[in-house]
């Protein structure tokens, strides 16, 4: 019998993407830049640049990532070993596509094969054609999307899928969770969301 198909962002759910940017930030441009700036995962208003300028730097920061020996987030490992013992699981994330390789390496290199397939969307303002992760997590069959980012979840809240808002971060709080939406703060709560 097929499992039921879970999608997983790698960012700030597997991955300390704000963390480590903000550490190399503050390093190599003496910046005093904290995780409390960061009300949304969109990073132009704590670097006060344009949308490409910031895409450029962040990019930049990606570029030389796969070198750093970065760590998961505490117990995802743990916890998505015994989540793909009972669901199919896929990544969808919207890093650009050009760092396909480093993030399957990086996720391999960690969580071996746990994920069936990578899917990189891209940053939205800067990709040429655009796709949603609620479009992807129905072309995937998903039944729910693991994401740290609110826009992320409504849209697939809004499509039927159901959605878990990971972390507690500056930049995703809200007074309401939309209908199908349960927010787990740590990778325990989302096993026990699901029954584990």
């Amino acid at each position: 019998m097929s499992k039921e198909k879970i999608a997983v962002d790698v960012d700030e759910v597997l991955f300390p993407f704000v963390e480590e940017f903000i550490k190399d930030h503050n390093i190599r441009f003496a910046t005093g830049l904290n995780k409390s700036q960061f009300h949304s995962y969109d990073f132009s208003e704590p670097l006060g640049l344009d949308a490409p300028k910031t895409a450029e730097k962040v990019y930049a920061f990606q570029k030389q990532l796969g070198s750093k020996g970065v760590k998961p987030l505490d117990k995802s490992i743990e916890a998505v070993a015994k989540l793909s013992k009972h669901y199919d699981l896929a990544i969808v994330t919207a890093r650009h596509p050009q760092f396909e390789p480093m993030t399957t390496k990086w996720l391999r290199e960690h969580f071996e094969d746990s994920f069936a397939s990578i899917t990189h969307i891209g940053y939205a303002q800067v990709m040429e054609k655009p796709r949603t992760k609620a479009e992807v997590c129905l072309e995937l069959g998903a039944i729910a999307l693991i994401d740290d980012t609110i826009d992320h979840i409504v849209e697939c809240s809004q499509s039927g899928v159901k959605g878990v808002l990971f972390g507690n971060y500056p930049w995703n709080q809200t007074e309401v969770l939309p209908p199908n939406v349960t927010r787990c703060s740590n990778w325990q709560e989302v096993l026990e969301n699901f029954g584990l």
